[in-house]
């Protein structure tokens, strides 16, 4: 018979935690702890796809330890696929042993419903992406506007001192987005000492073949660096001197389109044999063109004519051909580490999108055919997870959805489109927790995230100048799950404001690389050194998962795991502290760290079973207080701890004391204003 639902359903006494990187979980087993039922009153089963049809394998219970129970089970392997994914079947049992309730868990926690494939915890049997990326500080440039090799910018016959910074409104009577200002390759290569100084051993450029914009977007030639960036001959230059910095170089590929000034569709009739003008153009099958003529574009802007890769052709020039663009830039002597590929949602056929995956894979498998340890990132304009889940894809994206987008409304309040948007912690922890489910952990790790790129307004400004703010916000870049990456002038500080400095302004390449552009910069470089430094020493940062642990108002904050290493992560962007109950939300770390491989059985009939955790919606809400684990704080008492705090409250013996007192007992926590605490723990 239906059961009444006007009464309200009893609460779960249970809490689940499973994570891909917690100690002991290799892909050919997977461990689950469970607090809060006696473990007699559980039966689990985890559920692993093969052949696209889920494959249920009993959990077996494998001891208990301060009221946290362990199961464990293989993972039931697809040979014929690299990605693995799975979710938990959950059962809570009666006395007399009959199915009560019945629960699942997966990346969106607790359900009343089986999960949809896309929401299952995901792996990869054998990663495939390559290491350097995932331990790499990315440093993203915009050449024309980063260094000159002259010593100079020059902007309408003025010359530009690059000692001091500029101001904009030096500039009021001329478009800097149409004039070039000297910026070049061989002024990047010079500053690549000072960018190794910042703790960033990468390097990205926005598009550098030729092409009449200052962007470069509208690509004129793939075969040849613009002659304002030096020619081939300076990203020679600037791969022999990277590799004496042992630094990366990743290229933006702009291969969804190309300029209509390119020879192949060539509308302005340089050639008198385009795809625009000549329907028996050898060029015309590059191009779809409407039954009026007119071609298809991209993004519908005229000088991005859309590239069909239904013809073999572009193909053949773009990927497939041993020369072509995607081949050429991986050999030597230019020998670059990877690309991200603009506008990779748009690619595909007769102009349009169709067969996206497909060409994309083929991209992807040109360029690791050339350079297997190369990095291939996409740049999407919407969700990405249809690509970053499919076998052979791209390793990662530029993290938009996950990061860039809630973390500027989260500290600025606006998002990407500028609209106003009154942005919470919680809605935060939503919004990077709904991207990242059903995105496997190895892909996780090559999402690339920033504060600003070249298209956006400065991040400082957003914030209103706050310089607390600033570093709170740059301390969670560097501790986020992902790639860091810096782009240029980010480390300016308080300049950006005070001479307006845009995305696209020019940096005043000497002094920062002198380190006196202005006290307030000098403090933020040092603070971005200090917090490379941090991640490198960490491996939970590089490698390990991300849980949020609490999220409200104006704060948040997030576990980073990894074997026997760990980070809490905690920011308050709010004017007064903020403290709170801490609960079990160490649970993740307690049960992952500290749980023996010999623990023993516990059969009290109240094992664990104090704690009450109300299912509302999809997500489990946690109220309890932390009971029975007083044993695991014990042993975290006995870890070696450093922490650090980046905002209005600076780290200090006194604050270090004081923060690590709360967290070992277990009861509260207290967030200062204005600032981001990061505590570490260390391995002697």
């Amino acid at each position: 018979m239906r059961q009444n639902t006007t009464t309200p359903r009893q609460t779960l006494p249970f809490q689940c935690f499973h994570t891909c990187t917690a100690p002991r979980v290799e892909s050919s087993n997977a461990v689950l702890f469970v607090r809060g039922a006696n473990h007699n009153r559980l039966k689990i089963s985890i559920v692993s796809f093969s052949q696209n049809e889920d494959v249920p394998t009993p959990m077996t219970y494998a001891g208990s330890y301060s009221g946290i129970h362990r199961f464990e089970a293989p993972l039931k392997t697809d040979k014929s696929q690299n990605l693995l994914t799975y979710y938990f079947k959950i059962a809570l049992l009666s006395k007399e042993g009959k199915v009560e309730d019945v629960v699942w868990y997966s990346s969106l926690g607790m359900s009343r419903e089986p999960p949809l494939m896309q929401h299952c915890y995901s792996i990869e049997l054998f990663n495939t992406h390559p290491q350097w990326a995932i331990d790499s500080i990315v440093y993203q440039i915009f050449p024309d506007r980063f260094a000159a090799s002259s010593g100079a910018f020059h902007v309408d016959g003025n010359t530009i001192d690059a000692e001091v910074p500029t101001h904009h409104k030096d500039f009021e009577y001329i478009n800097l987005d149409e004039i070039h200002c000297g910026g070049d390759l061989d002024g990047v290569a010079a500053m690549l000492p000072y960018i190794r100084s910042l703790g960033c051993d990468s390097i990205y450029l926005t598009p550098i073949f030729k092409a009449p914009s200052v962007h470069k977007f509208d690509t004129e030639d793939y075969d040849m660096v613009d002659p304002h960036f030096g020619g081939n001959g300076a990203l020679k230059r600037l791969r022999t001197v990277a590799f004496g910095y042992e630094m990366q170089i990743i290229l933006h590929g702009t291969f969804n389109h190309t300029g209509d000034s390119h020879p192949w569709f060539d509308r302005q009739e340089r050639t008198g044999k385009g795809a625009l003008r000549h329907k028996d153009s050898p060029f015309r099958d590059f191009y779809t063109f409407t039954s009026d003529g007119e071609p298809y574009l991209s993004d519908g802007k005229p000088c991005y004519p859309k590239l069909d890769y239904s013809t073999y052709p572009t193909r053949y020039a773009i990927y497939d051909g041993e020369n072509s663009i995607v081949k050429k830039w991986l050999r030597a002597p230019y020998a670059v580490d990877g690309w991200v590929i603009d506008d990779a949602s748009q690619i595909g056929d007769n102009g349009t999108a169709r067969n996206n995956i497909e060409r994309l894979s083929q991209i992807c498998a040109a360029g690791r055919a050339n350079h297997l340890d190369c990095l291939m990132l996409g740049q999407f304009g919407s969700d990405p997870r249809y690509a970053l889940s499919s076998e052979g894809n791209v390793d990662g994206t530029i993290n938009y959805t996950g990061f860039l987008s809630p973390i500027r409304s989260f500290f600025g309040g606006i998002n990407l489109d500028g609209d106003p948007t009154p942005y919470s912690g919680e809605d935060l922890r939503r919004c990077c927790e709904e991207f990242s489910v059903g995105v496997s952990q190895q892909v996780k790790l090559c999402l690339l995230n920033q504060l600003d790129n070249y298209a956006l307004p400065r991040f400082y400004d957003i914030i209103g100048g706050d310089k607390n703010l600033y570093l709170a916000a740059m301390a969670c870049l560097f501790t986020w799950r992902g790639i860091p990456c810096l782009y240029q002038g980010d480390e300016l500080g308080d300049v950006i404001d005070k001479c307006d400095i845009g995305p696209r302004g020019l940096m005043p390449f000497k002094a920062m690389q002198n380190h006196r552009v202005s006290p307030n910069c000098q403090e933020l470089q040092n603070s971005i050194a200090e917090l490379a430094s941090i991640r490198r020493s960490n491996p939970a940062f590089s490698r390990g998962s991300m849980l949020f642990i609490t999220a409200g108002g104006a704060h948040f904050g997030y576990i980073r795991l990894y074997n026997d290493r760990f980070s809490i992560v905690l920011c308050n962007a709010s004017k007064q502290q903020v403290k709170f109950e801490q609960g079990s939300m160490l649970f993740p770390v307690l049960a992952a760290l500290y749980m023996p491989e010999d623990c023993g059985t516990d059969d009290s009939e109240d094992s664990g079973e104090s704690l009450l955790i109300p299912l509302s919606g999809r997500n489990v809400r946690r109220i309890d207080h932390g009971e029975g684990l007083e044993a695991l704080y014990e042993m975290l008492s006995r870890e070696h701890f450093k922490v650090y705090s980046y905002g209005a409250t600076r780290t200090s013996p006194e604050f270090e004391e004081k923060c690590l007192k709360e967290l070992i007992n277990g009861k509260n926590i207290t967030i200062p204003p204005r600032s981001t605490v990061i505590i570490c723990n260390e391995k002697k």
